[in-house]
């Protein structure tokens, strides 16, 4: 594809920046099962992230391109990626991926990049949670800061530090998150839970805040919420599980099991919580892989996931997520570049809503 056939998005005028005031700032964050206007993804732009240009390191862009352009088929894709990428980025995500002149550093949008909300008015805004690398623990100063200024939305900062992948709301109020990572010093010094479920509930309207326990310091994001739980519903979450799990991972886990069980949501509901064991015979060796198939994403009229190679597990997963999701096409692929790096489907994606 030659440079004059390539579709860019126009820079848009810059938007106001502002820190949310709770007298102005009258938002809910909606759910990702809404429609969405497009998905946002971000394209790996630091080889050094992994292990220096070679092929694995394309392996890692050819896999994010074939996620881009499956996403494609269904919604518009705008994929943030410095310029000098734009012509590797356009062979391998195809003709229908916008590209974004956006600095990246890395394809984890979901952290890097902001979360969107809608006011009364029905304007869509973003949110921007001070990405700081999970804690300085990766390079982050160029990783997609200008999303809002390209999707022309106004761009609201928070006072705390987190991540997209770090919160799980379902659109009618209520929000789960970690405390591993949430009321952790490497992102909120100082601050109580008190303190950042405060904020939390002013930047996304949200009224019920869970915490669950989480693991500190076993992968690089001290235990996000979207590889282990996720909403299908209000009042239905899905749980990636690992059977007889003694680790601390397992651990957490069954505490987490154990304060949904007692918790209600914003509504007074109580939790179903419907299991999806994770994959156990996998393609890959990597000590990062993530085998939860929890970490889905979903699309306008599809729903993406993971496919590991371990034939009862996919098979299990795709029959209960179609049950769970009856109205959306299962799409499973082969994202082990992703998952083996810690991270899976929903991490490389964001969804803007209508």
């Amino acid at each position: 594809m030659d440079a004059a056939s390539l579709h860019h998005f126009a820079l848009m005028p810059e938007t106001a920046t502002k820190t949310a005031r709770a007298e102005e700032w009258k938002v809910t964050v909606p759910s990702e099962t809404e429609p969405h206007a497009r998905t946002w993804m971000a394209w790996p732009s630091t080889p050094a992230v992994y292990g220096g240009r070679g092929a694995y390191y394309e392996s890692v862009q050819e896999t994010l391109g074939r996620l881009a352009a499956a996403i494609a088929e269904n919604e518009p894709v705008a994929m943030a990626a410095p310029a000098g990428e734009h012509e590797l980025a356009a062979t391998l995500c195809g003709p229908r991926v916008e590209l974004v002149d956006i600095a990246t550093d890395d394809m984890w949008m979901r952290d890097a990049g902001p979360v969107f909300v809608r006011a009364a008015d029905g304007a869509i805004a973003a949110v921007d949670f001070n990405f700081n690398g999970w804690g300085d623990k990766q390079a982050h100063a160029r990783d997609a800061g200008n999303v809002a200024r390209h999707a022309d939305v106004i761009r609201h900062v928070a006072t705390i530090r987190g991540e997209g992948g770090g919160i799980e709301y379902d659109g009618d109020g209520s929000l789960l998150l970690a405390e591993s990572c949430w009321a952790n010093d490497n992102r909120n010094p100082g601050l109580s839970r008190t303190d950042i479920e405060s904020q939390l509930k002013t930047m996304l309207g949200v009224e019920t805040v869970i915490w669950l326990p989480g693991v500190r310091g076993l992968d690089i994001t001290d235990g996000h919420i979207d590889g282990s739980f996720r909403f299908a519903k209000p009042g239905m979450l899905v749980a990636s599980s690992v059977a007889g799990d003694t680790s601390e991972w397992g651990r957490a886990h069954a505490e987490a099991l154990a304060i949904l069980a007692k918790s209600k949501d914003a509504r007074g509901r109580g939790f179903e919580i419907v299991s999806i064991p994770a994959a156990t015979d996998v393609r890959s060796n990597s000590d990062d892989f993530l085998t939860s198939y929890a970490n889905y994403y979903l699309g306008n009229g599809a729903l993406y996931t993971p496919q590991f190679g371990d034939a009862k597990a996919d098979a299990f997963a795709e029959e209960t997520l179609g049950r769970l999701y009856p109205s959306r096409r299962i799409v499973q692929l082969d994202m082990d570049r992703i998952y083996e790096n810690g991270g899976g489907i929903h991490c490389v994606t964001q969804q803007q809503p209508r």
